[in-house]
């Protein structure tokens, strides 16, 4: 399959915003700006990414709608290696040694169990009629509980549900929708809306523990009528904010397009740098504690974090780590034939069949 830009453009503009949001994170609680604008971010950036994954995870033909060897290449030896290391690096800087707990994500590495959750469950969705409302109800659902455990990291598994099976019903008309002139012209607006939405909500009304999808209604100390009320209305504003964004994205190629190829190496990669700037005591620099110095200097480290972790080199160095050569623990499959008896078309009549490739042609009859 041909790789669309605005695929591209759209994987590297939303994780490019997850770093400067992470990076942004720490200075949270010191300014409301700051705060505001990170929660805008989290508010779409996550959901852009996580419905893109459920759109290249819809079935293909010829390929199996749950694919084990992929899922081992692509995500479990992955998450295997990040959770092994990030509690590794946890460990140093915290300087508290602990036991390794594989099924409790550390830190980043619950995007790769959860993605693998919901990949194998692409089966279930595609085989209903209309899953999206159902995915909505579980995801609503999932407050109700007294608390998440800490295990396969359940809340924003089942919180951020809905946005991967979104992906899954969508198709290429879809996106097209978001190519109208009056809507790349009403998008500006829509995330202004909802950045004016968030800074007025935050910080009394409105803190990360909603938007991360970390808390159920009893840990967040509300009711469950109130917490289905803001999760809705959330869930509204991510969406108004998540069209308007992609709508906003250029469809054609740039010269930043091709690194939206790596996105994944970003999103596992950027959290073990930020750690160790987190360590260094910048943050507590008073020159960078207003909006005016915070947001420019640190988006910028970030911007720059992210293309570099994205440039072909950092892919050749951290590909071991991001896509571990385990080829050869897995079974070889010979390659499905492009079309099987039944399915080519029937000559018409009159015409000759031909032969299958490869069979030999008779000899000339001599007179």
């Amino acid at each position: 399959m041909e790789r669309q830009p605005l695929f591209d453009n759209a994987k590297f503009a939303a994780v490019a915003l997850v770093v400067c949001a992470h990076t942004w994170m720490p200075l949270l609680e010191r300014n409301r700006t700051v705060g505001a604008v990170v929660l805008t971010i989290a508010a779409f950036s996550m959901p852009v990414f996580i419905v893109l994954c459920g759109y290249f995870s819809r079935p293909r033909t010829g390929r199996p709608q749950v694919d084990g060897g992929r899922l081992i290449t692509q995500l479990v030896v992955p998450y295997l290696v990040f959770q092994l290391l990030y509690n590794l690096v946890g460990m140093a800087l915290e300087r508290d040694l602990q036991p390794i707990r594989l099924l409790e994500p550390r830190w980043l590495t619950w995007f790769l169990l959860s993605l693998l959750i919901w990949r194998l469950s692409v089966p279930l969705w595609t085989a209903l009629r209309h899953p999206l409302p159902i995915a909505v109800l579980v995801a609503a659902g999932s407050g109700a509980v007294h608390a998440y455990p800490a295990e396969l990291a359940l809340g924003r598994t089942l919180s951020f549900l809905p946005w991967f099976v979104l992906g899954l019903v969508l198709r290429p008309r879809h996106f097209e929708l978001l190519r109208h002139r009056t809507v790349r012209a009403l998008a500006p607006f829509g995330l202004l809306s909802a950045f004016a939405t968030i800074w007025l909500a935050y910080p009394k009304l409105l803190n990360t523990a909603w938007v991360e999808y970390t808390e159920t209604a009893a840990q967040l100390g509300v009711g469950y009528p109130v917490w289905l009320a803001v999760k809705a209305a959330l869930g509204l504003l991510s969406l108004v904010a998540a069209a308007s964004f992609l709508a906003l994205l250029p469809a054609g190629r740039q010269r930043w397009t091709s690194l939206g190829a790596a996105s994944l190496y970003v999103y596992l990669l950027h959290g073990l740098p930020l750690k160790l700037l987190q360590a260094s005591g910048v943050y507590h620099a008073r020159s960078l504690q207003h909006s005016w110095t915070a947001l420019p200097v640190y988006g910028g480290f970030a911007l720059g974090l992210a293309v570099l972790l994205s440039l072909p080199v950092s892919v050749r160095l951290f590909g071991p780590l991001v896509q571990p050569p385990v080829g050869r623990l897995l079974l070889r499959r010979a390659p499905a034939p492009d079309a099987t008896p039944a399915d080519r078309p029937a000559p018409r009549a009159g015409t000759a069949v031909p032969p299958p490739p490869g069979t030999p042609r008779p000899a000339p009859v001599r007179h």
